[in-house]
């Protein structure tokens, strides 16, 4: 859990006013509150998948999804709901009008008893559509963790504009973790866990969510032990912070090398202790380097001791089977650590 997002006032107030024990982990409370809730509903509605656990969250919550497809959707929500003197829509294209302004939830005020109370509008348009399954579980994170006197006036866009805000921060850790919960993963999966295996589980489970927020919740959520690595051509940290200045001819650029930009240790890895760090270089030797270079996709039994820095440190010993396939900007791949006698744990 973010030890950034731990360290801000708005956090610890937020656990306060949910009635949490003080802590100096108030995210890990607040993640661990909300995790509870939604079990509660999963086993009060029968939920069989995280699709229909969904719409179960939202129903307990009391919003209902609309999604802008076009702008004629949006232009149709709007005015459906200014004739219903819900006024405050009369602004929604100018919420939703960046690129980043991914959605918007607003308290209205039914009619009816059996009428929800807010409504969550999420933007599909574009590329925003690759975010439209994470999207709506930001959304509902906020109602789940909506305290009473929130309740009384609420509206909450989820845009850059507001992305530095911790609360908004809490709410991506939230939604990654409800929206991949542990409990609709399958106990086990014939063979080792591949992309393919993650393929099937995402289309039984999940089939709403993108390909690359399934690939990680579903990784960080199996009960078996993976790193997920996305490796790409980059700078070292410290050549990166100062790259601006290359330009005015002080000294020359640094080339690139294959670093793994993005790593994700799930928690069945980590409970052996194993670590994994952004930003290491790939060993020249691994098989995520020759899939970089020529392509495709292999697999190789490997060692973590094989990463390293130029400093000298490095991961402690522990053999992994790789397995890697190359994408457009780099190569991903999952490191599924392995027994002394070469078969998954």
């Amino acid at each position: 859990m973010s030890t950034r997002l731990d360290s801000k006032p708005q956090i610890h107030t937020l656990a306060s006013d949910l009635g949490l024990k003080a802590s100096d982990k108030p995210c890990q409370r607040i993640v661990q509150f909300v995790e509870a809730r939604v079990k509660k509903i999963a086993k009060t509605f029968t939920c069989k998948s995280l699709n229909d656990l969904l719409v179960a969250v939202a129903n307990d919550v009391g919003t209902i999804f609309r999604e802008i497809h076009s702008d004629a959707d949006l232009e149709k929500i709007r005015d459906e709901y200014v004739s219903k003197n819900e006024l405050i829509f009369a602004n929604l294209a100018n919420d939703l009008s960046q690129a980043d302004d991914y959605a918007i939830t607003i308290k209205v005020h039914p009619k009816r008893p059996w009428e929800p109370g807010f409504v969550s509008v999420i933007d599909c348009r574009g590329d925003k559509k690759f975010r439209i399954y994470f999207t709506k579980w930001h959304e509902l994170a906020h109602l789940l963790t909506l305290t009473p006197q929130m309740r009384l006036v609420f509206r909450r866009s989820h845009s850059r504009e507001n992305s530095n805000d911790p609360e908004e921060g809490l709410m991506d850790v939230i939604a990654s973790s409800v929206g991949f919960l542990p409990a609709f993963m399958p106990d086990n999966v014939p063979g080792e866990l591949s992309f393919e295996s993650i393929s099937e589980i995402k289309k039984e489970f999940c089939p709403d969510a993108s390909a690359q927020a399934a690939l990680i919740g579903i990784v960080k959520a199996f009960p078996n032990p993976c790193i997920l690595v996305q490796a790409e051509l980059a700078l070292k940290r410290r050549d990166a912070h100062v790259e601006p200045q290359y330009g005015f001819g002080f000294q020359s650029r640094p080339t690139p090398s294959l670093r793994a930009v993005h790593a994700t240790v799930n928690t069945a890895a980590r409970e052996l202790g194993l670590q994994f760090f952004k930003n290491w270089r790939v060993p020249t030797d691994s098989i995520i380097a020759n899939v970089f270079a020529n392509g495709g996709y292999a697999e190789a039994d490997e060692d973590l001791a094989w990463w390293s820095t130029s400093s000298g440190n490095c991961l402690g010993s522990h053999p992994v089977r790789v397995k890697a396939k190359r994408m457009v900007d780099g190569v991903q791949a999952l490191l599924i650590p392995l027994t002394e006698d070469s078969k998954p744990i």
